[in-house]
């Protein structure tokens, strides 16, 4: 091959690249509005709006049915920027009212939301009599982040991966130009 094609590869692969990593809020989640009420389910929104100079901090929610009491906790989530996230909580009791917080944690320590609430209507199907952990909206939701939907085209790091690896095997091109035949 010559170098012309060895060229056009290598400006493919980073017009691909360049692509996948500038696609607007391609590291954003895709979380409702506010807080939503489901059937059995709710779904918390939150947002991190300040890291206090930490490079990641773990996001999640506390929640009950008692004002001022906060039984039950959404699994942790770590963010590396600022932005809105969000979980799912299902299988909750119809006719009953949560209270819940949105919380963060950095090298600074615990910060929390005021308490706000929603209210599962008495129509709604009642829980599933297996215990369910709640878990964070995702692959194992099937509901969409942003982040593990399409790990080829959301992902910041594949294509950096993508590109470190072409650029390593075809470093040889890259420097002399294309291999010469002897």
């Amino acid at each position: 091959m010559n170098t012309k094609i060895y060229q056009k590869i290598i400006i493919g692969i980073i017009v691909v690249t360049g692509t996948l990593i500038f696609t607007p809020n391609s590291l954003a989640e895709n979380c409702p509005a506010t807080t939503t009420v489901s059937g059995t389910s709710i779904i918390f929104v939150g947002g991190l709006a300040d890291m206090g100079g930490d490079t990641q901090s773990s996001v999640w929610f506390e929640y009950g049915t008692t004002p001022g009491s906060y039984t039950q906790k959404t699994t942790e989530k770590v963010l590396s920027q600022l932005g809105k996230y969000c979980t799912t909580v299902p299988n909750l009791q119809p006719c009953a009212t949560y209270y819940y917080r949105a919380a963060m944690r950095n090298n600074s320590g615990p910060s929390y939301g005021a308490e706000q609430s929603r209210t599962i209507a008495c129509s709604a199907v009642p829980p599933v009599t297996s215990p369910v952990t709640p878990e964070v909206l995702g692959a194992a939701t099937e509901a969409p982040t942003g982040l593990t939907n399409n790990f080829l085209t959301d992902s910041f790091f594949l294509p950096l991966v993508i590109i470190s690896v072409a650029a390593w095997f075809l470093k040889p091109y890259i420097i002399k130009g294309g291999y010469k035949k002897n």
